[in-house]
Order: C-alpha cells, then structure tokens, then sequence
C-alpha cells in the first residue's frame, strides 16, 4: 500500500509538470532580436544583437543574424541578455529537520523537485547539488531531463563521502536517541549508500574499492569531506586516503571536489588533486588562508566554490552573536569575507554558491535571526551572493562568470553550457536592466529560456510542499 500510494504522488507530480510543459513556448526556431547580450565570455556587451535558437540550440548570435521566416520572434529591445545562472553548490533537499524527514519520507524527490523550480524560476537554469538523497535526486534529475516536468538542470553528487546521513552526528544526531533505531538507520543510509563516517576507519585500498562502487551508482560528480561538518576543525581524512578517492573519481570520469573548512583542511585538499574546494573560503573563526595557499590555487588552476554574504547580512550576525544559537557561523563568515577579498586580489577563480534549499516558511518564522539578505533561501540567496561579491569589487563580468561559465568550465560542462555562443544550449536570462551596472539588477528578471524554450514563471513552483507551508503569524513564545 505504501509504494502504491508513492506511485499515485509521483504520477500525479509528473502530470501536473506535463500540464506546465502545455503552458510553455516549444518552436523548433526562436529569436531574441534587438537586447544587449553579455555573453558570459568576458568579452565586452553586444548592442542590438540577434539571438537565434534552433532545436534548443544557439544557432548564431550577432548584430546581423538571418532569421528564419517562421521563426517565433520575440522583440527585447531594451534587455539585457545573460546565460542562465547557476549554483555551484546547494541542496535542493536542504530540509532535514524531523518533521519533514517524518511527513514526507517516501515524497524527498518532489521537495526536490519543487525546489529545481523555484531555482529556476529565478534564473538559475543549472544547479549542482552537493549532498543529498541519491535516489531522490536522480528520480528529480531524470524527470527534468526527460521533459517530464520542469526545472532547474541539476547534477548531483549524493552523499559527501565519509559524512553520515541526517541524524548522524555530522548533522542532527542528538535527535537520534528520541527516534526507533530502525527510522535512523533507514534515513541515515538514504543519504550514505555505504559512504558514511564507517570510511574513516578504514584503509585507503577499502576507502578506494567503495568509491568506486559508489561511483556507478549514477551521481554526476563525487564530492568527499576534508573536514568535519559540525566539528569544522576535524580533519576528516589522511593525505594517502584522500588521494585515493580523487583517483577512483578520476577513473570513473568524474570531478571531484572537496568539503574544507580549515586552513590545513584546504591545503591538504590541494595537494590531493581536487578539481574543486567547496566553501573553500571557510578557513576557520580566527585564521584567514595564507597566502602561499591561495597561490597555490591559482597556480594549480583550482576553483574555488564561495559563499559570498553582504555586508548588511554581517552587520546582522554582529547584532546577535553570540547571544543567539543560530549565529555560530558569525566568525566563520566574517574571515570568510576576508578570503573572499584575498582570493578576487590573487586572482583564484570563485564559483557563486550558496548551501540554499526551500526555505521552510515555519521555521523562518520561528528563527531568532539573522534575518537579513539570507544565504541559504533557495531562489533569495544568488541575488544576495552576487551583492556580496559586487561589495567586495569583483568586475562585474567577472562577477557574471563566477555564476554562469566558471561553474562550467570547473565542471567540465562548459562543451555544452555557461556561455551564450553557437553550439551551447540556449539557457537564457533576459534581464530589464543592465547587470554590468549594478548586481542588484540580476533580481530584473523578465524572461528565462531553457532548452531553447520560453519557461512560463507564473506556474512555478507547480506543487509545492514546503514553500507553500502557512507560516505563524507571529513566532510563538519560548
């Protein structure tokens, strides 16, 4: 009864994605004709150009493009034109707390894809996501491809290798005890698939043999941790055991990134051979990253995924910390900041990220803060990110790249996407104002295309489960 009630969800989820794919533009030629493209190259703007797409592709982009006759043409004269944006690194099932890993134990794939559309909806065509429920996140990945329903291009990793699943204690294993045992296993290795905390007491030739079982399991990348997740000053790994697991992702033809939290976390990671360092601006709540570190970085051509914040959002962890519980991350943030600086100074390549997930209307209600610019409000946290690096006085092409051709480029999709050129996939952000002008111009959106198609915003998220959870009136009393 419990997989055919499940069933009877998810063929409703995919028909009601049917229903929204009814309502979104399908040509076989599109043209944008008349806007600004910025392309996402770092080459200078084009004024008045031509945008054609064919078969989902960009077939020509320039002044003096030949439209087909029976092209749809859509006049943007005014706009501004920009590749789809993405997130190097989020969780689209960011929703861990008891209630929902309870209510919605056998629905995570529609959270996931509620979320995919709320992402896009926003602009990001293309998200990464770097820890979360395998089978979930492939049911949602495939579905997506598949044109079964819309949203966001995703990639996955899965599991962070060598990290436990929910209630462990990497996340919210002081919960556990208030749980049968069979509930925490149960969830614990929806998010494991064999790749928990058990690898750290292993040798590197075990370590290597379960990587690469855990690679054919159908991720798109492999992500591992150099450090701890609650604990941030753990060091997770040995130098040989991690080599070993970016060589058995290398094998597999995978990237292979890393989770670092410290200063000797990232170096080690360095030297292993990562493709890129997740959160690789956190170095601890005291130690900026030296730097010999960041040049070597630079000199090994390794990007580095960021979680830029305002100022007005630090100003915010000042006023609470460490008075509230939520603000533990105030000092982290605060150096993070100052890497953030050093890193657009050396010259590393930053990749936009943001941890964000679909914000739980109850629980943000109930947070005591902070409240402003939020980072992990999936659909809230990009614009914000982008501020951030503005303030900090990224170029603004550069401040486009690190959302749209960086991302790609580190993650070896950029064949295909992150850039608006002859041959990549017509993702596209038709913005009302100029982007090279002001960062806060991103949040301008008045048209995304993905797949050469027109996306209907109005209808997105289709079936929410959490965003559209009522939220209190007013936070109840403690």
């Amino acid at each position: 009864m419990h997989r055919r009630r499940y069933r009877v969800r998810l063929a409703a989820a995919v028909a009601a994605g049917l229903v929204l794919h009814a309502g979104i533009a399908w040509a076989d030629s599109l043209v944008l004709t008349g806007g600004t493209v910025i392309d996402g190259t770092g080459k200078p703007p084009m004024v008045g150009a031509t945008v054609l797409v064919e078969d989902s592709e960009i077939a020509a982009v320039g002044p003096d493009v030949a439209v087909p006759a029976d092209a749809r043409t859509i006049d943007v004269r005014g706009k501004y034109l920009i590749p789809g944006l993405m997130d190097a690194n989020l969780h689209l099932m960011i929703n861990i707390r008891l209630e929902t890993l309870i209510k919605f134990e056998d629905r995570y794939d529609e959270i996931v894809l509620e979320a995919a559309q709320i992402a896009l909806k926003t602009g990001q065509t293309t998200v990464f996501d770097t820890w979360g429920p395998l089978a979930a996140l492939k049911t949602a990945r495939n579905a997506i491809n598949a044109g079964e329903a819309p949203g966001s291009r995703i990639y996955l990793a899965g599991n962070i290798i060598g990290f436990g699943g929910p209630l462990s204690p990497d996340f919210l294993g002081a919960a556990a005890p208030f749980l049968t045992k069979t509930f925490v296993k149960r969830i614990n290795e929806t998010w494991e698939q064999g790749t928990g905390r058990d690898l750290m007491w292993m040798t590197p030739e075990d370590v290597r043999a379960t990587v690469a079982e855990y690679a054919g399991k159908g991720m798109d990348f492999l992500k591992y941790g150099a450090s701890g997740h609650t604990d941030m000053h753990f060091i997770q790994f040995s130098p040989r055991v991690q080599r070993a697991i970016v060589e058995e992702g290398h094998k597999a033809g995978m990237t292979v990134q890393v989770h670092t939290t410290s200063v000797e976390s990232l170096d080690m990671a360095i030297d292993a051979g990562v493709d890129i360092v997740t959160h690789g601006d956190i170095s601890g709540p005291q130690v900026p990253i030296p730097d010999e570190t960041l040049k070597k970085l630079v000199d090994r051509g390794i990007p580095v995924s960021v979680l830029p914040i305002t100022q007005r959002r630090i100003d915010a962890y000042a006023e609470i910390h460490p008075r509230v519980p939520g603000a533990i991350l105030a000092p982290y943030m605060k150096v993070g900041r100052e890497n953030q600086k050093a890193m657009i100074e050396h010259g590393v390549t930053m990749l936009l990220s943001t941890d964000a997930g679909v914000e739980n209307p109850v629980v943000a209600a109930e947070s005591e803060g902070p409240h402003a610019d939020p980072r992990t409000k999936l659909g809230e946290g990009h614009f914000n990110a982008l501020a951030g690096l503005e303030e900090l006085g990224m170029a603004p092409q550069e401040i486009l790249r690190s959302a749209t051709s960086h991302i790609a480029t580190a993650y070896r999709v950029d064949d295909r996407l992150g850039t608006l050129e002859p041959g990549k996939v017509a993702d596209i952000v038709v913005l009302g104002k100029d982007p090279l002008q002001s960062a806060a111009h991103y949040r301008e959106i008045e048209m995304v295309v993905k797949d050469g198609a027109v996306v209907n915003l109005d209808a997105l998220p289709v079936a929410p489960l959490i965003s559209s959870i009522a939220a209190p009136e007013t936070a109840p009393e403690e």
